[in-house]
């Protein structure tokens, strides 16, 4: 995770919303179970997902759904170093309970893109590029913000949604993800690889080995990894110094919190959380901040935000915007522009591309 070149984190933990949104070039090496609905939208590169259900390779313009509550891991593509991916958590642990129910079993993980579930896949695109655009506009409309995260949780909470699983069959694959299940659940105790082992009725030797095949490291470096992880909102959230999150999350002291945090960052946890006071966040008067972009972010985002595009309709052929008095409309190779006069005549334009 050393890339933090494009990294962007506006999160709701800063004032107890549920909403946060990241744009960053982590490769993500640990898995993670959060309360949260993860959608991740790949903005350039190729991304291995890999959850409790299936393992795939996500492309360009592809959208992953994580239901709350999954084992994932959510990784670039080995010998892929420019991937960069916008990620949208909605945490239902920060919302009563009178709003939500009972949310597990209520969404299914999976990948999504305009050829296999357009009516799933747009959806929720266009409400991502909405979100992205308010944000960008600085807009501190919070009812606003609330229909724009409760839409996208409508529209993926779809029971007649078409997903792409490949079901992991391998033996080793399933006696992997026992292991990884069993150190989520347990990392903040002190535990051994032994434990692991004899908790599976693994022998120690072949635990050690089927970890560092999949994972690519051994097993304290990856648990050290996963304490690091499972204690960044604490970190943000900034209510505890360094030694005490250290301490909660499972590590032995700070010193070796700093060192596992700078390997999986690049930074020191003390920057990161520099650098995450800096990005978006509400005011006491509920003024916002414009998201700081730099170009690269703000041309990679572009195609989701479309300038001041108001979408009408879109599906795998057709888009329709309206762009002031005008609407515009795409088929495939052909720009067919519509203009609605003052004196109510309409003309219609088409140009090739």
């Amino acid at each position: 995770m050393k890339d933090m070149n494009g990294y962007y984190d506006f999160s709701g933990q800063k004032f107890g919303y549920p909403l946060s949104l990241s744009i960053n070039g982590f490769s993500q090496n640990v898995f993670t179970r959060q309360s949260s609905l993860e959608l991740s939208y790949v903005l350039c590169g190729e991304y291995e997902a890999v959850t409790e259900q299936f393992s795939t390779i996500v492309h360009k313009e592809e959208l992953i759904l994580i239901a709350p509550y999954e084992m994932h891991l959510l990784r670039k593509r080995c010998g892929k170093d420019d991937g960069k991916i916008l990620t949208i958590h909605i945490d239902f642990d920060r919302m009563p309970e009178s709003m939500t129910g009972e949310v597990k079993g209520q969404f299914y993980s999976g990948v999504f893109n305009s050829q296999k579930n357009p009516s799933v896949y747009f959806p929720l695109k266009r409400k991502i590029g909405e979100l992205v655009k308010m944000l960008m506009d600085g807009q501190s409309n919070l009812l606003r913000l609330n229909v724009l995260m409760t839409e996208l949780v409508c529209f993926s909470a779809r029971e007649n949604i078409s997903l792409e699983e490949l079901p992991l069959q391998s033996e080793y694959q399933e006696n992997y993800l026992k292991a990884i299940k069993y150190i989520d659940e347990h990392f903040k105790e002190p535990l051994t690889l032994q434990d692991v082992a004899d908790q599976l009725s693994f022998s120690l030797s072949y635990t050690s080995k089927l970890l560092k095949k999949y994972m690519g490291i051994p097993f304290s470096k990856y648990l050290s990894y996963v304490r690091v992880r499972a204690s960044l909102e604490a970190l943000l959230e900034g209510k505890e110094q360094i030694e005490q999150i250290a301490l909660e999350c499972g590590m032995p002291n700070g010193k070796a919190y700093t060192k596992t945090f700078r390997e999986l960052y690049g930074i020191l946890p003390s920057a990161y959380r520099r650098q995450f006071r800096q990005n978006l966040k509400y005011s006491k008067d509920e003024e916002g901040r414009v998201m700081q972009l730099d170009e690269e972010q703000k041309s990679l985002l572009f195609h989701l935000v479309e300038g001041n595009r108001q979408m009408v309709y879109e599906d795998a052929k057709l888009v329709i915007w309206k762009e002031q008095e005008k609407f515009c409309c795409q088929v495939k190779e052909m720009w067919r522009d519509v203009t609605v006069a003052a004196n109510g005549k309409i003309e219609v334009f088409f140009e090739e591309t």
